[in-house]
């Protein structure tokens, strides 16, 4: 409760707050991730944070210019066999990220 208190505070007291986006070299990243069995049911949960990033130049630091979407689910399908399981969680996640990140490629390279 109290990051939405704090939130709310934020946006009362900077009314015309705003993100900026610019015109670059940059290109869509995603990162991807899940957890086995920690959702009820034997289920497990995928996340994905998508944003934009220059271009790596060699020696130079990596420009971040904010994220463009966060993906949090669970993965309905239960394995069972627990060897290959984890392993399926993440690649259902990568695959399920990857659904979501064609469209905002497509905005972003019209």
């Amino acid at each position: 409760m109290k990051r939405v208190e704090q939130l709310l505070d934020y946006m009362h007291t900077n009314p015309k707050a705003a993100i900026q986006f610019s015109a670059s070299d940059m290109v869509l990243n995603l990162h991807s991730d899940a957890s086995y069995l920690s959702a009820a049911q034997g289920r497990s949960r995928l996340g994905g944070y998508f944003f934009l990033e220059s271009m790596p130049k060699d020696g130079k630091p990596i420009f971040l210019n904010g994220n463009m979407a966060v993906t949090c689910a669970i993965i309905k399908i239960v394995t069972d066999a627990a060897a290959e399981a984890d392993a399926e969680a993440g690649i259902s996640a990568l695959f399920i990220n990857a659904k979501e990140a064609k469209p905002i490629q497509i905005i972003i390279s019209e």
